[in-house]
């Protein structure tokens, strides 16, 4: 592999210029996904991908085809802003490998705060710089330029290699779940989120919870005759601090923060001169794919059960308020992420693990997600094994001044190549 690793290098300015040319497309997604701006960026992979001898697919995302799988989230448009789905054959009877990354990202946000143009990719001591740097389009990169850089060398594989470029996964999911609806099934997965360079073995899932607090309006000189909707509404939100209390006390993953409840959005009142009839409250609750207790035994974590915990906490809150119980705060769940995870023991974590090894003399830390992830969609209802690994440290996803390491995007590129030659060539069971 030492001709590879060294190719690799000799292509590093190459390299870079391709994952600036990914920075350089406005592919936000909008209005939480229900449109986006991800087609010039797909279509320039198109016709990249397309000449360098992959068999590259554009197409667009069919509701009608994935409405009845877990985890779709309605109403989302799709018509200019395909998924690219681009295969290299193998030569017939080795484990097959499918990588995942997202193209679409988060809107800029306000450009005068940043110190870069977020669609600049500007390259800066040892950084680059620009939105969708960190989260993905290295890794997106990465795994695109892993497979080229194999072809450049000639050297065979036994295996399929199927990458996939997906819009919308910063709304929901729909983009890769569209592709398992299509049927691209492979021996193993990894999805490239940002991990630094870890193995994450598991993601956490989440719901979206909207509660509508009904109170009574009233002049605020006449306070007395009014109920405060955002005062009750707080009380509620008191109250799941402590079950949170509770969850960060008793539940426990070994790859994954405890699960959590997030007071993220809060709308009421009209005027500071009027007392609040209605509050709305939007929280994030995160949840675990399973516990371990203290004497090391497994607990599967049904999603339905949480929602049920939650609501049956809020319920509880209520019956001990006389307002509240008289008038029932509205529940809506409005967005779910399935948590996954692998069996540690997989032979892709083995396999990723020797490519660190080989790469950069020491075996990546296997870790967890803290967040949700599209490997829930290709492994819980695709059916395949995945794992999540690729450059970039998530706490610079979302953020001003964006960037990658471009040391850990070169490794990255490296490691993959290693995993996919690897496992290609070895002979599927």
């Amino acid at each position: 592999m030492k001709d590879l690793f060294a190719y690799i290098d000799s292509r590093r300015e190459e390299a870079v210029a391709f994952l600036q040319t990914l920075i350089s497309f406005d592919s936000t997604f909008q209005e939480q996904g229900i449109r986006g701006n991800e087609g010039a960026a797909q279509q320039w992979l198109y016709e990249q991908l397309s000449g360098w001898g992959f068999e590259v697919t554009l197409q667009e995302v069919d509701n009608e085809k994935i409405k009845s799988l877990p985890d779709y989230n309605p109403n989302h448009q799709y018509e200019g802003r395909p998924n690219l789905i681009a295969i290299h054959r193998g030569s017939g009877d080795g484990k097959s490998i499918l990588l995942n990354g997202h193209i679409d990202t988060v809107p800029l946000d306000d450009l005068e705060k940043w110190t870069y143009p977020p669609l600049g990719g500007k390259r800066r001591d040892g950084k680059i710089y620009g939105r969708g740097a960190c989260d993905m389009k290295a890794g997106l990169a990465a795994m695109i330029l892993a497979v080229k850089y194999m072809n450049d060398l000639g050297m065979s594989h036994r295996g399929d290699i199927i990458l996939e470029s997906v819009v919308d996964e910063e709304g929901g999911g729909n983009g890769t779940l569209a592709c398992v609806a299509e049927g691209y099934r492979a021996d193993a997965a990894i999805v490239t989120e940002p991990t630094n360079l870890e193995i994450y073995c598991a993601s956490r899932g989440v719901y979206l919870l909207e509660l509508e607090v009904t109170g009574k309006p009233s002049h605020a000189c006449f306070k007395w005759q009014g109920v405060n909707a955002v005062e009750k509404g707080m009380e509620i939100a008191s109250g799941l601090r402590e079950l949170e209390r509770k969850w960060l006390a008793k539940r426990h993953n070994p790859y994954l923060p405890s699960p959590t409840i997030t007071l993220g959005e809060i709308q009421g009142g009209i005027s500071a001169a009027t007392v609040p009839g209605t509050c709305i409250m939007r929280f994030d609750i995160k949840y675990l794919p399973y516990e371990v207790d203290e004497q090391g035994q497994k607990k599967e974590v049904c999603g339905e059960e949480v929602k049920k915990e939650v609501e049956d906490y809020i319920d509880m809150i209520c019956a001990g308020d006389l307002w509240l119980r008289e008038h029932p705060v509205k529940k809506k769940w409005y967005l779910s992420v399935m948590p996954h995870s692998i069996d540690t023991e997989h032979p892709i974590l083995a396999a990723v693990e020797g490519a660190g090894k080989r790469v950069r003399g020491e075996i990546p830390y296997i870790s967890g997600l803290p967040s949700g992830a599209d490997a829930r969609h290709l492994q819980n209802t695709g059916g395949i094994p995945t794992i999540l690994f690729g450059p970039g440290d998530m706490q610079n996803a979302h953020s001003i001044d964006e960037w990658v390491s471009e040391e850990d995007y070169m490794s990255a590129v490296k490691i993959l190549a290693d995993t996919i030659w690897h496992w290609t060539n070895e002979k599927k069971d």
